[in-house]
């Protein structure tokens, strides 16, 4: 509860704020590839998806314990059609904030701004979407509850008030499962895509309200000096955007099962499959070499670390790949930053091998379980006193969560879900940030130091480990406060192992509803084995409870990037697409002719799966067991 209010509950209800934000169709946007930009002509305008089901949560629970809703905006004069649709659903206030001084803003100005007009009413819950999906940043909400000084619990799937009052009960996805949060009151909620359904709004209910009172809050009346807010207020910049647009031509492969098989298990094999895959599909670099003149410490380049079913994640080594790279030319050192109780020092050979001069274990009882305000407070003390050049931390479900808190305690520029990186001529660190679904993608610079960025799993190529290097282990204590707002109760493992592997699979097989049923998984198990593949599924798939959410590819999903993806029985809808946009060969089987997968695809096969799979899996196993001989001989 905000300062001098009462309980939840209470005679006034429950004061729930949701802020919302209006974003083109991304399904209707197009890029203009000579002039270099979106157009926006023709483009309806939408509540982001994800507020749709934070709205609704808020109004479910106004339902259940009586209260008031107020939704929020930060945008141009036409996002007040955001708000009249949240009023036809049933809010009890909107407020936008309206003014050319709001304009270009960033993450970070745009969560100052909303946090300064949050503080000037009473509330006990603040919702936010779990990212918008235009910019897919997620970064607003936890910086808003950072410069709120309250705890905030993310990317949440169900919701529910503890028996001690003043305390939510939340349920939270990961990569490895979900966990459960016992949260103090004041808090923050992103919602997950399964929170509750979305509002639906019919157009007799917005014709009521097109007349209804929205409150507009200026830069003025938030302070007396509005270059916190904007494009002023904003640490990072927008260099020249450009595309990322994938052009495939699809080559049909027809004839009966075995022919068909037989075809497409040539042109993988031709592509690497079973052997080595060909240099425009693959390359794993050689370690970049430590500055001949020794690394510093005053341009070192932090990369945090991440485990996954018991090991290192993928992308950690990916990063420290990367910095090693970028800290060549800085002549500065490559720091792993450990984070949590960890006792077993096992992977300290393996971060060395892949880059790291030094490790840095940032431990304590109080970090054994992710706590993104403890993270915040540790990792923040850290970089305030140790001050590196640049702060790299994996875009996973904690990398996002604890991030965001960060920048916004330290007043830093964040890019979110950066696809790659580099260095410009005045040491800054280039992020490029992909956007509207990743149709574009955006150079960002950030004025401030260190330079923040979260990277994408399996997006850099992993270094050739180097077996002979060694690094120095530190380990840091930091002060961090006793802050019990946020505390763990329970963990609930998903399949975690096949959740890892999709970050680093070669090849990737995805199912979709075409496949049937559940049952036939089996057979899709059978090939995955064969291809050393790892398994994914579309949103319908995973909603329908044949694989867990951990597995979902799509923009409410993962994002994978294998040398080949194979898509069985996938309609291939925009939302699941742009999920597998840096893949290498895309394989499409579908029995619909007219489906777009195979307008992504390079090979597809129009067939029932059911007809084709034992062929393709018979004769794949048949040539992998050829060159496994033959490399043998």
């Amino acid at each position: 509860m905000s300062e001098g209010e009462s309980t939840p509950g209470a005679d006034r209800g429950l004061q729930m704020i949701v802020c919302v934000k209006q974003i083109p169709e991304m399904a209707d946007m197009k890029f203009d590839h000579d002039r270099k930009v979106l157009i926006r002509e023709g483009v309806r305008n939408i509540l982001n998806p994800f507020d749709r089901r934070a709205v609704a949560e808020a109004l479910r629970i106004k339902s259940l314990l009586g209260g008031q809703v107020t939704v929020m905006t930060m945008g141009p004069p036409q996002a007040k059609e955001a708000l009249l649709e949240c009023l036809a659903a049933g809010a009890n206030r909107a407020i936008h904030l309206l003014d050319p001084a709001f304009a270009g803003a960033d993450t970070l100005a745009t969560a100052r701004a909303l946090a300064e007009s949050i503080k000037r009413m009473p509330f006990d819950l603040i919702f936010c979407g779990r990212y918008s999906v235009d910019a897919e940043t997620g970064q607003v909400g936890p910086e808003v509850a950072e410069l709120l000084d309250i705890p905030h619990v993310g990317g949440v799937c169900k919701l529910k008030f503890a028996d001690e009052p003043g305390y939510v009960i939340a349920e939270r996805e990961t990569d490895e499962g979900f966990e459960t949060i016992k949260c103090k009151l004041p808090a923050l909620i992103t919602a997950a895509e399964r929170l509750v359904k979305p509002i639906k709004v019919k157009e007799p209910d917005m014709e009521a309200v097109k007349d209804a009172h929205v409150e507009v809050v200026t830069a003025a009346d938030l302070s007396s000096d509005s270059s916190a807010y904007g494009l002023a207020g904003s640490p990072t910049r927008v260099s020249e955007i450009t595309s990322m647009e994938t052009h495939r031509s699809v080559c049909m492969i027809a004839g009966d099962a075995d022919e068909v098989a037989r075809s497409l298990t040539d042109r993988l094999c031709e592509s690497g499959l079973f052997g080595k895959w060909l240099e425009a599909l693959h390359r794993q670099p050689d370690l970049a070499p430590s500055h001949p003149e020794g690394a510093t410490t005053d341009k070192a380049i932090w990369v945090l670390c991440e485990t996954i079913a018991g090991g290192l994640r993928g992308v950690t080594l990916e990063l420290l790949g990367k910095a090693r790279e970028l800290s060549h030319q800085l002549k500065g050192e490559v720091v792993a930053v450990v984070i949590g109780d960890n006792k077993d020092r096992s992977y300290i050979d393996e971060l060395a091998s892949h880059g790291a001069d030094r490790v840095y274990i940032l431990g304590g009882a109080d970090l054994s379980d992710h706590n993104p305000i403890r993270y915040a407070n540790a990792l923040g003390s850290a970089i305030e006193r140790l001050k590196p050049h640049a702060v790299l931390i994996p875009s996973t479900a904690n990398g996002r969560d604890y991030a965001p808190r960060v920048a916004a305690r330290l007043g830093l520029g964040l890019t979110a879900d950066c696809v790659g990186l580099a260095l410009n001529e005045q040491d800054e660190l280039v992020q490029f940030k992909p956007a509207f679904g990743g149709q574009i993608v955006a150079p960002i610079l950030s004025s401030t130091f260190p330079q923040m960025a979260t990277v994408r799993p399996g997006m850099l190529a992993k270094p050739k480990p180097d077996r002979s290097r060694s690094c120095v282990v530190e380990e840091l204590t930091e002060a961090i406060a006793d802050d019990t707002r946020y505390q763990v109760l329970e963990k609930v493992a998903a399949d975690g192992r096949a959740s890892a592997e999709l970050d680093d699979a070669e090849v990737v097989v995805c199912v979709g509803m075409g496949i049937g049923s559940p049952e036939r998984l089996r057979e899709i198990e059978v090939l995955a084995e064969v291809l050393g593949a790892a398994i994914g599924g579309t949103r319908r798939v995973v909603d329908q409870g044949w694989l867990p959410r951990q597995q979902q590819i799509g923009i409410t999903g993962r994002n994978v990037s294998p040398k080949i993806y194979l898509g069985i029985g996938v309609r291939g809808a925009f939302n699941h697409t742009i999920g597998i946009h840096r893949s290498g060969i895309v394989v499409a089987i579908n029995s619909e002719p007219q489906a777009d997968i195979f307008k992504c695809a390079d090979y597809g096969i129009v067939a029932d799966f059911a007809e084709v799979l034992p062929a393709l899996t018979r004769v794949l196993l048949e040539r992998k067991a050829e060159l496994i001989d033959a490399s043998s001989a």
